[in-house]
């Protein structure tokens, strides 16, 4: 499956957020937006998402797609168990089967001993390995990934690139949007450098030539930030 973006632009009102960015994201590879804050990498990422309309441009997405926003947006009333089930009780499966398709998703991530807390006792690491048990648990074929390094240590952000390294092997479609370049020049294949307000396309790289050591410093090179 692949996700590819073409001449996007998106305005809301007089401010103009992107101007005719293009991207093409293919299965199996993990596919990295980077740039600093404010250059509209999450409303790219809500546009491949289908949340949103461009003003311009095309956007083609093949198969399901599954977003994890920013900050995990988990109910905090909500078990960690029950907010991963959330998409399978809104689509009306009994709760008994729900249950058991979420346990195999947090074993394969490692996160069943804390299907009874809740948000609030968990870890920051843990609770984004929540938010993409719940978008892994309606099986999607896109992964969109919000700003997923936010507020998590150097363990959890290996054990992060880990997952995400394992559901690419599989043939999923990554994309990750990032401003931070280091922890995701370690995983990604693929990098989109955005810069510029509006947000434009200024680097393309393929990262998997590059030794891991030379690959934060090719991007801020190839995007003119070194």
């Amino acid at each position: 499956m692949t996700a590819l973006v073409r001449d996007v632009s998106k305005a809301f009102g007089r401010v103009a957020v992107l101007q005719r960015v293009s991207l093409e994201a293919r299965a199996g590879e993990v596919h990295a937006v980077v740039g600093p804050n404010g250059v509209g990498k999450t409303t790219l990422l809500r546009i491949i998402a289908g949340i949103i309309r461009p003003d311009e441009g095309l956007v083609k997405v093949e198969g399901r797609v599954s977003l994890v926003p920013q900050g995990d947006s988990l109910l905090p009333w909500r078990s960690a168990l029950r907010n991963i089930t959330l998409p399978l009780e809104v689509a009306g499966m009994p709760m008994e089967r729900a249950r058991e398709e979420a346990v195999k998703i947090a074993e394969r991530l490692g996160i069943t001993r804390f299907l009874g807390s809740y948000p609030r006792e968990l870890s920051g690491g843990t609770r984004r390995k929540v938010a993409i048990a719940r978008s892994l648990i309606t099986d999607p074929d896109v992964l969109l990934l919000d700003e997923p390094y936010t507020g998590l240590d150097l363990e959890a952000v290996r054990s992060l690139n880990d997952i995400v390294r394992s559901l690419a092997r599989e043939g999923k479609t990554i994309i990750i949007v990032s401003h931070q370049i280091e922890e995701t020049a370690q995983v990604a294949d693929v990098v989109t450098a955005i810069a510029g307000r509006p947000g434009r396309v200024v680097a393309h790289e393929d990262l998997r030539k590059v030794p891991p050591s030379g690959r934060a410093e090719l991007i801020r090179k190839a995007a003119g930030w070194s």
